[in-house]
Order: structure tokens, then sequence, then C-alpha cells
């Protein structure tokens, strides 16, 4: 492990010489709780709606589809979504919005890729499970 001594008044001149931007930056690096990122996904078939019922936390985005692959893909459409309103639109969230938000920046910084997001949620292994359990 390297450990440096550099003095507070070195960091402070660093900070102040900072753009506004990059103090955010800073701040949010320093402000991020130390834990583990977990999604909860389930997808769970109604019989009597003949659909898919999808559910991600701490996100808590919903979908339904009319098949599996339906759901799993307006499930990815509706975490995006939500994602980009809590971090574009909450910046000073409260106690209570914290969790959403740190996993939602999760989302956030991987929205361009549609597989980075289903493997975040862990829906690439969906299918394989199904056909397990259908297989015997």
């Amino acid at each position: 492990m390297l450990t440096l001594e550099i003095p507070i008044e070195k960091i402070a001149e660093a900070i102040r010489q900072m753009d506004k931007k990059e103090r955010c930056i800073l701040l949010n690096l320093v402000s991020e709780p130390a834990e583990p990122i977990v999604f909860a996904t389930t997808i769970t078939y109604y019989q009597e709606d003949h659909g898919y019922l999808a559910c991600c936390s701490p996100i808590d985005a919903i979908a339904w589809g009319n098949n599996l692959d339906e759901a799993r893909e307006v499930l990815i459409d509706a975490v995006i979504e939500m994602a980009e309103t809590l971090v574009e639109d909450c910046p000073n969230p409260d106690e209570d919005l914290q969790k959403r938000l740190y996993c939602a920046r999760t989302i956030y910084e991987n929205r361009q890729s549609r597989n980075k997001v289903k493997s975040l949620l862990g829906l690439c292994a969906i299918r394989t499970k199904i056909e397990d359990i259908r297989n015997g």
C-alpha cells in the first residue's frame, strides 16, 4: 500500500483551483456510501392476466409484458428512465432517496449500453434459468 502525506494547505489550494463541476464530482466521490450495489429483479407470471410483471428495487421500477422477453426489455427501459429522473432531477435528495440515488447513478453511468444494464440487473442469466426449470 502506498501512503502519501500531503499538507492540508496543499489540498485546500488544489480544491480552490477546481471549477464548480470538478468540486461537485469530488464531493460526490467523497460522499458515496461504501456499500455494494444490489439490484433485486423479479419477474412474475400472472396466469389470469396472461402476462408478466417485472419489478426492480431499490430503483422501484415496474413493467408489464405479454411475454418474458417483452417484460424484461420494458423493465430495462423503465429502470433507465427512473435512473435518469433520479440523477437529473434530485440533486439534493433526502435520506430516503439516498439509497435509490446511489443505485440510480450506477445505471445512469451505464445507460448507453443495454447489455451492461441488463447485466447489472441480473437479467442476462434469466433465460438460462427458465430453460433449466422447463427441462427439469
